[in-house]
């Protein structure tokens, strides 16, 4: 045994309703999950969705490659004009929001905000 243990795996759930979708990630978004969510975000704003919401609250840990991805579909949804939020993680994956100083700079849903469509989901 060399002492590493192996997290739980990344999953994604894309939830679709009248152009808005909103992606309820799950698992350890890392270095090694960074890749699948870059191509559905892609692949969603190119799509012409009017709202991207990320949903963290199913994450159970995520590093400054996950939190960079976090930027990233900011910035396509505002290349692409379209609306951005985040439903918070739990308490461990917003700390790291709080100390990167971002807490208070990306546009975090309140807890009765919530709403979602169908679900489909994306492997």
């Amino acid at each position: 045994m060399n002492g590493l243990t192996i997290g739980e795996p990344f999953e994604l759930k894309d939830a679709v309703c009248d152009g808005r979708h909103t992606l309820a990630l799950y698992g350890e978004l890392d270095i090694v999950s960074a890749g699948e969510l870059k191509d559905v975000l892609v692949e969603v704003t190119r799509d012409g969705t009017s709202s991207l919401i990320l949903d963290l609250s199913g994450l159970t840990f995520m590093d400054s490659t996950g939190l960079y991805m976090v930027l990233f579909a900011r910035e396509l949804t505002e290349r692409n004009g379209c609306d951005f939020s985040l439903i918070p993680g739990s308490p461990k994956i917003q700390r790291v929001f709080e100390v990167t100083g971002l807490l208070d700079v990306l546009p975090f849903q309140s807890d009765d905000a919530h709403g979602v469509c169908g679900t489909e989901l994306r492997a």
